[in-house]
């Protein structure tokens, strides 16, 4: 199966191969396969409100993968020249978030959990937490 093309610089889909069984279903992610950067932190968002948001906020360095383990959200992307909006609703399809790239999830379902792999440690100074510092960062980066 053939996943949408994002228009965010550098963004993508993954598909996250599994297995299922009368026991139901288990998927996987292995380096060097889908995944092309080595995991150094894993986070998850759960007990979500259904009214609020995580993230807005983007990242000079880390490169993410999210994956809705249990329900589902609206992934906002903005990468300084294309602003799009994905849904994240399949555990066997994970979207990759590069670093550059304004992310802000909301509209989560009862229950959702969101499991998110970055390729670095948590690092505040690599935050863009100020959109109008984001814009302008990213706009001198690809001028």
């Amino acid at each position: 199966m053939t996943e949408p093309t994002l228009k965010s610089r550098n963004c993508r889909w993954i598909r996250v191969p599994g297995a299922t069984d009368a026991r139901g279903r288990v998927n996987f992610l292995e380096l060097g396969k889908a995944l092309d950067f080595q995991p150094l932190r894993l986070f998850w968002l759960h007990h979500l409100a259904l009214d609020q948001w995580r993230g807005r906020h983007g990242h000079r360095e880390s490169k993410l993968l999210m994956i809705a383990v249990n329900g589902s959200c609206r992934v906002h992307l903005d990468d300084g020249r294309v602003l799009e909006s994905v849904d994240l609703d399949d555990p066997a399809r994970a979207l990759y978030v590069a670093p550059w790239v304004w992310h802000e999830l909301t509209d989560f379902a009862p229950q959702t959990v969101v499991m998110v792999v970055a390729s670095s440690l948590y690092n505040e100074m690599e935050y863009l937490r100020d959109y109008q510092v984001f814009k302008r960062e990213v706009a001198e980066l690809h001028s």
